[in-house]
């Protein structure tokens, strides 16, 4: 399903990279941004959890010495859109440059004769946590192969089930890869080829009822590991007892006035680096002993969301709490960033922006209509464990993704 449907060809690469240098040259003919203003590629087309039809988002980077204000920035876009239109490109929309981003949308023709098709792109102005966000999943993805496999299935299946549309009260695919990411994190593997889901401790537990971080997490939290494990990860676990606060790797919110963001992560490199991230890539890796099986980790995940996690007292997080435990305590989301204490409901917290709920537009009947498909899933996947795997493991994806009949459609 992954190679055939998410794998992302070295041709389509190049197809971007062309498409990204086109735009970056009628951004530097224009005269209408800073010299040195760049076009960077962010989201699902860079993340690794995109597919080769994923649309193109961009954002003009511009020297932080240049002092652009968004007025004049929301002009030079306005002029730009119009330079786009007469350098051939399609479609050009400026309805979202009034929006907190500012967004131009339009379609760039790319190839020849019958190959000619329309890449379709979007365009904001200054959007730096987008682009850090962008590395983050992508040193994920690169770290594991599993969890691109897992990604692609999950995605797969909220669309087919109806349940990724945030303007309609549902989680976007960027949420539900966060909850993965969360849940291979926290969960623990057993060493068998099983892992162990905690749902937190009892009420009324010693120590604050926080949860205790893995000592075999399946995946090491980026934000949070221990470079000296991530170089040899042997033994117990280790994560740093707080995140570097230098100039390095903080930067202020470009939206939210006095609001430091912390974007610091542990760097993984590519294959081949020599950075040390081939040792993390081995520790993730389906040929050490023991590793649970992507069949595995993704009934666990549907079960852990399904029936596991306590959605009353917490929220799905990267974060750990200040005394080096899992996050996400909602009492605590509920004291800091004013999030709903009394709504038991699906709280998804950014990986940067802290203080932002991911699933802020999914309402609670629509969380319980995801939580029902998740139950389903999970259900599917073990009447297919006590059947012997009948029809292979294809067969029951596209069970799992079997696509919403809308109602009024049959008969």
């Amino acid at each position: 399903l992954h190679e055939e449907e998410y794998a992302v060809s070295d041709a389509v690469v190049r197809r971007r990279e062309e498409v990204r240098r086109a735009i970056e040259g009628v951004v530097t003919a224009s005269g209408d941004f800073p010299g040195g203003t760049k076009v960077a590629v962010f989201g699902s087309s860079a993340n690794g959890f995109g597919s080769p039809s994923a649309d193109l988002d961009l954002c003009l980077q511009i020297p932080a010495s240049a002092g652009l204000s968004r007025e004049d920035g929301v002009e030079a876009m306005t002029r730009l859109a119009d330079k786009f239109e007469r350098a051939g490109m399609t479609g050009v929309d400026t309805a979202r440059l009034t929006a907190r981003i500012p967004i131009v949308k339009f379609n760039v023709p790319h190839g020849d004769g019958d190959g000619r098709l329309l890449v379709e792109c979007d365009l904001s102005l200054q959007n730096p946590l987008a682009v850090l966000n962008t590395a983050l999943l992508r040193a994920y993805s690169s770290m594991s192969s599993d969890l691109r496999v897992l990604a692609s299935i999950v995605k797969r299946w909220a669309k087919a089930r109806d349940i990724n549309c945030p303007s309609r009260h549902t989680l976007s695919s960027y949420g539900y890869v966060l909850m993965l990411i969360s849940f291979l994190t926290t969960c623990e593997d057993t060493g068998d080829g099983f892992v162990s889901c905690p749902s937190g401790p009892p009420v009324g537990a010693a120590g604050g009822g926080e949860m205790p971080i893995p000592s075999r997490p399946v995946l090491p939290n980026l934000q949070w590991v221990d470079p000296s494990w991530a170089a040899d990860p042997t033994g117990p676990y280790r994560v740093i007892p707080a995140k570097p606060a230098s100039g390095h790797c903080t930067i202020d919110h470009p939206t939210e006035p006095g609001y430091t963001v912390n974007y610091y992560f542990h760097r993984t490199g590519g294959a081949g680096s020599g950075d040390g991230g081939a040792r993390l890539r081995e520790y993730c890796s389906l040929d050490r002993p023991g590793r649970p099986s992507p069949g595995t980790l993704l009934a666990s995940f549907f079960r852990h969301y399904a029936h596991g996690f306590d959605y009353r007292r917490r929220v799905v997080t990267l974060n750990l709490s200040r005394g080096g435990h899992v996050g996400g305590d909602r009492e605590v989301k509920a004291e800091e960033d004013g999030w709903s204490l009394f709504k038991a409901g699906l709280a998804v917290e950014d990986p940067f922006e802290l203080f932002y709920d991911v699933a802020h537009v999914v309402k609670v009947a629509d969380f319980h209509h995801i939580r029902r498909e998740m139950a389903l899933a999970y259900s599917k996947i073990v009447a297919a464990a006590e059947a012997g795997g009948e029809g292979g493991g294809r067969a029951l994806i596209d069970a799992i993704c079997e696509p919403v009949v809308a109602e009024g459609s049959e008969g």
